[in-house]
């Protein structure tokens, strides 16, 4: 699948898909059936391809048209037409595949019909992420950080990840349902977290502005609007070293890093409040991540 992956679409190094699924077991809920950590840890991979083009296709091609297709894959009430004009027919089709792969895992799931409507709500608010990423490039004054917390946050697929896991969990007690999302909404904001610390200069430098450290950055004057327009509309090479250096000498990494502090201890706050899974480890495990991120950027 990843080799048709990159014949199709080739966006993203393949080091994306091993990084990932090295980091799956690192963050998985407690409850998952031992048995069932191979289909878990693959179904996710899958999921995040799937995604992961989607977002390509939205934000780095603004093919508007490929995306509205393919976001009718996962959903039985609608249907992706490939053939559709100004549609890029093999991207829809390559994840028809890549759908068709995952819902096999996902369904030999023993909870995976309890949890499949769920699954469906948390994958909309992945898309409606997306949505928000294209609009961002085609309205350049639109991002703010508030913005970003509502939206930008479920690109992480931190919900999604969640449901496949609880889909595979026999001893899940699904009174604590509630509960363990409250956790989810803190881990995944602690996931955005690091990502935009370990990619913003990446981005940055591909015209790509909408990150929350770079946000934050424009939002409380420590760089300027001006600086960030001409970086969209041509990514020199001057302007962008100016924005990473009032970054670097400012305080926007730790501010950042003082709110995803902030996010653990707020979800540890519910540990004593569920009993089917272990929130301790799996708070440690995003611990972990973090200071993958952080050693990436030198921080440490």
């Amino acid at each position: 699948m990843i080799d048709s992956y990159d014949d199709i679409a080739g966006d993203r190094d393949r080091f994306l898909w091993q990084w990932l699924y090295h980091l799956f077991p690192t963050v998985r809920l407690s409850c998952v059936h031992e048995e069932r950590t191979r289909p878990v840890r693959d179904a996710k991979l899958v999921a995040t391809i799937f995604a992961v083009v989607a977002d390509d296709v939205a934000e780095q091609h603004a093919d508007r048209a490929t995306f509205d297709e393919l976001t009718a894959i996962p959903f039985d009430h609608r249907r992706a037409n490939p053939d559709r004009d100004d549609v890029d027919g093999d991207v829809v089709r390559f994840l028809t595949d890549v759908w068709e792969r995952f819902s096999t895992l996902y369904d030999s799931g023993p909870r995976s019909k309890e949890f499949r409507e769920l699954l469906q709500f948390d994958l909309q608010e992945v898309f409606q992420a997306i949505k928000y990423s294209y609009l961002a490039n085609a309205y350049p004054g639109l991002v703010s950080e508030r913005e970003l917390w509502r939206y930008d946050v479920y690109n992480m697929l931190i919900f999604v990840y969640a449901d496949i896991d609880l889909s595979n969990a026999p001893t899940f007690d699904s009174s604590e349902l509630s509960v363990l999302r409250q956790v989810c909404d803190r881990t995944q904001r602690m996931a955005r977290i690091g990502n935009w610390i370990s990619t913003w200069k990446r981005e940055l430098a591909e015209g790509d502005c909408s990150s929350g450290v770079v946000v934050y950055a424009m939002e409380n004057d420590i760089v300027s609007h001006e600086t960030i327009q001409l970086i969209r509309e041509n990514p020199t090479e001057a302007p962008i070293r100016s924005v990473v250096e009032s970054i670097r000498h400012s305080n926007v990494v730790e501010h950042f890093l003082k709110c995803w502090r902030g996010e653990y201890e707020r979800a540890m706050q519910f540990e004593s409040e569920i009993q089917s899974v272990d929130i301790g480890a799996y708070l440690e495990g995003f611990e972990q991540i973090l200071d993958y991120h952080i050693s990436s950027e030198g921080l440490k």
